[in-house]
């Protein structure tokens, strides 16, 4: 099956070069090994403590697009990747639980599960966009982003992610029919359906995106699960600092009120960029489901889809990272997540180097401190390290 998706892979290269005018094919391929060693030694479902889980993954990214005429464009993305090592020994059903998809329709597949590995085949974009004039409508699995920040976003109503998940960079989709209207260079009118079998990962919204005194502000109403929204947000400068903010208010439909809590959830940022490029970010999140004693936090799980609803575990959260290029070709970098009630706390150092054209290597570590039954120390201390070699073309 690997050799299959190599073969693929290059048809791909081939492909392109050879109908650029009519489609477009681009990728990467990524092998990651990562470890996680627990200070305090967990137990496992078949009664064994576990003191480390290591595991490697072969990760395959296709992104096809096919332009019929100016006006219509057919995009198709899909990943396969290939798990293996010994966390898939000691945590059961962990194939199962990477293949489920949330969509309207089921499109992530295990095409071989064995006991020591596992191939995983997954379509998350799958769309068609068609623009007249100023009108624009796009129909099928996609992603939705109108969140402004770039940790925590109230208003992504649609597809919320989680910031640890570092290795999914293009995000979540979900399957709508998205329709925009520009009335101007600088304005635009959106009005979004996502489809679901269940209510609950439901949602239909509008929103109005304008700008006034060199700011970009949007509006949105909307329905999301079971809960009627409204939000905005805003982005520009203050001073030479870049200012965002973004919040959403959730208020229980007469039907479900008894099932769905009224909620609040706001963030704010800063970041600056010296002359010498040195880059500093701060945000700071206000979660109202969110626990003053701190709930779980888990950094193994596959799934770590949050919703607009309920961003974090704790009620208040802090972040803040610092980056720093050397020369064009390294760049480090160290964020930091912080629940100041339960004193928790999520730490990411980084390193990337770029090899040559279209290949970069990656290192990093997530680091979880706290104490038990905190937010990010809910089993103890926990120290993740990753090497990740990607190739894109």
């Amino acid at each position: 099956m690997l050799k299959k998706l190599i073969t693929l892979t290059l048809f791909s290269i081939i492909l392109n070069s050879t109908f650029a005018q009519l489609a477009s094919i681009d990728g990467y391929v990524k092998d990651m090994q990562g470890i996680y060693i627990f200070e305090k030694a967990i137990p496992s479902m078949n009664g064994e403590e576990i003191n480390t889980l290591s595991y490697n993954l072969v990760h395959n990214r296709l992104n096809f697009k096919l332009y019929p005429t100016n006006n219509l464009t057919l995009t198709l993305e899909l990943r396969s990747r290939v798990f293996s090592g010994k966390l898939l020994e000691q945590i059961p059903g962990y194939a199962s639980i990477v293949a489920s998809d949330n969509g309207l329709i089921d499109l992530s597949w295990n095409l071989v599960e064995e006991d020591k590995y596992f191939i995983n085949t997954a379509i998350d974009r799958i769309y068609i966009d068609y623009t007249i004039g100023n009108f624009q409508l796009r129909a099928g699995r996609q992603r939705i982003n109108w969140g402004i920040n770039l940790v925590w976003n109230p208003n992504d109503i649609f597809n919320a992610f989680s910031y640890i998940d570092f290795d999914y960079e293009e995000r979540p989709g979900s399957d709508a029919i998205l329709a925009t209207w520009y009335p101007s260079m600088s304005s635009s009118v959106d009005l979004a359906y996502k489809a679901s079998d269940t209510i609950s990962n439901r949602a239909f919204a509008a929103k109005y995106r304008f700008n006034k005194y060199n700011y970009d502000f949007q509006l949105l109403a909307g329905q999301a699960g079971h809960d009627f929204v409204i939000g905005g947000g805003w982005s520009g400068n203050i001073w030479n600092f870049g200012f965002r903010g973004e919040a959403s208010y959730f208020k229980p439909m007469n039907d479900y009120a008894t099932i769905s809590d009224e909620a609040f959830t706001g963030s704010i940022s800063l970041d600056y960029s010296f002359p010498k490029s040195l880059h500093i970010h701060t945000s700071f999140l206000y979660n109202s489901l969110g626990s003053i004693n701190g709930e779980s936090f888990s950094l193994i799980d596959p799934n770590m889809q949050l919703s607009a609803k309920k961003l974090s575990m704790g009620k208040y959260e802090l972040f803040g990272q610092v980056s720093y290029p050397i020369g064009s070709l390294v760049n480090i970098s160290a964020a930091a997540m912080l629940n100041p009630v339960d004193k928790s706390a999520y730490i990411g150092p980084s390193f990337s180097v770029s090899l040559q054209d279209n290949l970069e290597l990656y290192l990093t570590s997530q680091i979880m401190l706290g104490d038990e039954g905190s937010e990010y120390g809910s089993m103890g201390n926990l120290y993740a390290v990753f090497g990740r070699l990607r190739w894109s073309f």
